[in-house]
């Protein structure tokens, strides 16, 4: 797995954020699986609609998949994490074919084989994000234990 943190100097956040990132895969997916895909987290000031992050699949390539996860980064280093385990959900997601974006008009998405318009259907019955926020608290929680990550990292407000 290659995790590659962009958009914060900060090493220790960016380090952080990379072994947070390989955590999440880690307990979602087999080993093989994690070593075929790449990850680029790019830290923005502002993301679209105001959402606190977004997973894009990029590219597959010689056997590799690639995503890149948006995060917005006017948030503590708590909200980041918490929001990179919801993303690396979608990732799994994707990475495993349970969620495809369909790239036709309106906003359809396939989970399960199943088209899903998202513009139809609450935001907050959307099976693939029942499925995120689910799993977001307990990844988080178990990173922050497994590191030792003080509270003072984590309710540090990154710029």
């Amino acid at each position: 797995m290659y995790v590659e943190v962009i958009g914060n100097r900060s090493k220790i956040l960016k380090d952080t954020l990379a072994r947070a990132a390989e955590f999440y895969c880690s307990k979602l997916m087999s080993k093989r699986m994690c070593e075929s895909i790449e990850i680029y987290v790019i830290l923005k000031k502002k993301l679209e609609n105001d959402f606190a992050g977004y997973c894009s699949y990029l590219d597959h390539h010689k056997g590799v998949r690639q995503f890149e996860i948006e995060l917005a980064k006017n948030a503590t280093v708590r909200e980041l994490l918490s929001s990179l385990a919801h993303e690396v959900v979608h990732l799994k997601q994707f990475a495993t074919g349970e969620l495809k974006d369909t790239m036709q008009p309106g906003n359809i998405s396939v989970w399960q084989g199943q088209k899903i318009n998202e513009d139809k259907v609450d935001y907050w019955d959307l099976p693939f994000e029942i499925e995120a926020y689910g799993r977001e608290k307990g990844l988080y929680t178990r990173f922050v234990i497994s590191e030792g990550i003080t509270k003072e990292l984590l309710d540090t407000k990154v710029r």
